[in-house]
């Protein structure tokens, strides 16, 4: 909901090591099954029940002796098809059991069965198997030939979703890539709700992910921004992930296809606070990011530089706004940051808020941060960290100095969670006030000196106008 809220103003035309995919949802799927309704129309049996079907079933087949198995039993005898019972192999990966269990079904006709078995191969979807030809065809003629008036009638509607193709998880991945529109794609097919947790579901969208960055290179750039858009309010659920076994695909999906594309700034706040709200800074906590691509992280680090400018602008603009004569030097500050900014030779960036500053921070930053507290000046100021090439530099929110030190060794720490003012003035290699803010003379002074040592420039017709 924090992304989505983000996006509510767009418009834009049409258009180390995680559980494996397969036994991570496999295993989600089965212990949701006793309170969800597949589909809507049937409810799977409790995991006790389903286990003695299970024995049942495995009987029947081993003594080829189906007498003492009851309708009840093949009714409902797809789910126990697909899963592990008792650490047996799955009945449907036995030697001759298929053939067993066409034999078993060949006169069966009614609703509940089909449905159930039809529903059991989307929540399992055991596509890398050579036997799922075999259970697509068996299920495709189970509609086709069914005399049961329920089944006619939705014959039509399940076997137009094309969810019993073979590589149908790629076909409709293909499709969602075509639209953009993932969530309608997946509703249209009965894929959410119920079986918004099915291994089928799950593979798709995983699929669809993988190709994010290839489908870039067709779509124009409104198609590309709507793309994010739409996966950005689809990927949020009540303000979590809605598929948290997808978040590294997720990740790497988003940010290795944006890295090198201008965003529209409404989709990449709206990103900024999808990351940040769901995998956190990966600046000062990396938990989150386990297994996320380096190359992902460091387009989202690159991101979090702007958005640690932006808070500090704002807080320039804070300050200049509620403190009497502050006005007079934010704005030559601001203009001379930024064009650092604009050439992207700000490396990294972070603040520490004095402990009135702070508390203030709701009234200049968005959303959550994770900024430092600042002690041993005045609790109104705040001081701003900056990397730019080798050098690492601070500027203050009211009159202070800026200061430059020409290696990070002696150079205040970024991403503390706390700094004394002596942290962030001592061992300077240059030093210099804020003077001639109107011809520009502080700004020469300090850009010459970070060109001489980078051979960074920064041009005055670039921080002397906005």
């Amino acid at each position: 909901m924090l992304a989505k809220s983000a996006l509510q103003s767009l418009v834009i035309d049409s258009w180390k090591t995680p559980p494996k995919l397969a036994e991570s949802l496999l295993v989600k799927a089965t212990n949701e099954m006793t309170k969800m309704n597949v589909d809507v129309h049937i409810q799977v049996l409790p995991h006790n029940t389903l286990q003695q079907i299970y024995k049942h079933i495995k009987t029947a087949f081993e003594t080829r002796d189906v007498s003492l198995l009851s309708r009840y039993d093949i009714n409902h005898s797809p789910w126990v098809l697909f899963d592990y019972f008792d650490n047996d192999k799955p009945l449907i990966k036995r030697w001759r059991f298929m053939n067993f269990y066409k034999k078993l079904t060949s006169d069966v006709d009614n609703y509940r069965f089909i449905m159930a078995f039809y529903n059991a191969y989307l929540v399992s979807y055991p596509y890398k198997e050579k036997y799922i030809s075999d259970v697509q065809s068996l299920i495709n003629s189970l509609f086709n030939n069914s005399k049961n008036k329920k089944i006619i009638r939705l014959s039509g509607e399940v076997l137009g979703r094309n969810t019993l193709d073979n590589n149908a998880h790629i076909k409709l991945a293909q499709d969602i890539s075509r639209t953009g529109k993932i969530e309608l794609e997946l509703n249209n097919r009965g894929l959410l709700e119920g079986l918004s947790s099915s291994v089928f579901t799950l593979t798709i969208i995983k699929e669809y992910l993988s190709n994010i960055k290839d489908n870039f290179t067709l779509s124009s750039y409104n198609q590309k921004m709507t793309l994010i858009a739409n996966l950005i309010e689809f990927s949020e659920q009540d303000n979590k992930l809605r598929y948290p076994e997808l978040r590294i695909e997720i990740a790497d999906s988003i940010l290795t296809s944006l890295h090198d594309i201008q965003i529209q700034p409404v989709i990449k706040d709206a990103l900024k606070i999808f990351f940040l709200s769901h995998y956190g800074d990966p600046r000062v906590e990396l938990t989150r990011w386990h297994g996320v691509s380096e190359q992902s992280i460091r387009v989202f680090r690159s991101w979090l530089v702007e958005k640690t400018m932006e808070d500090f602008f704002n807080l320039l603009s804070h300050v200049a706004d509620t403190q009497f004569g502050s006005d007079r030097h934010w704005r030559y500050r601001k203009r001379f940051w930024n064009a650092y900014l604009q050439k992207g030779y700000i490396e990294e960036a972070w603040f520490a808020l004095g402990y009135k500053a702070y508390d203030q921070a709701p009234k200049f930053i968005k959303g959550k941060h994770n900024y430092s507290s600042l002690s041993g000046g005045d609790s109104r100021h705040s001081v701003l960290i900056m990397k730019i090439g080798d050098l690492v530099l601070t500027e203050w929110s009211h009159s202070g100095s800026y200061r430059v030190w020409n290696s990070a060794e002696s150079a205040p720490a970024f991403y503390k969670k706390h700094y004394n003012r002596d942290d962030v003035i001592a061992n300077c290699d240059h030093t210099g006030a804020h003077h001639g803010n109107e011809s520009g003379g502080w700004q020469e002074r300090l850009s010459t000196h970070i060109r001489d040592l980078t051979g960074l420039k920064v041009l005055a017709k670039d921080y002397m106008n906005d």
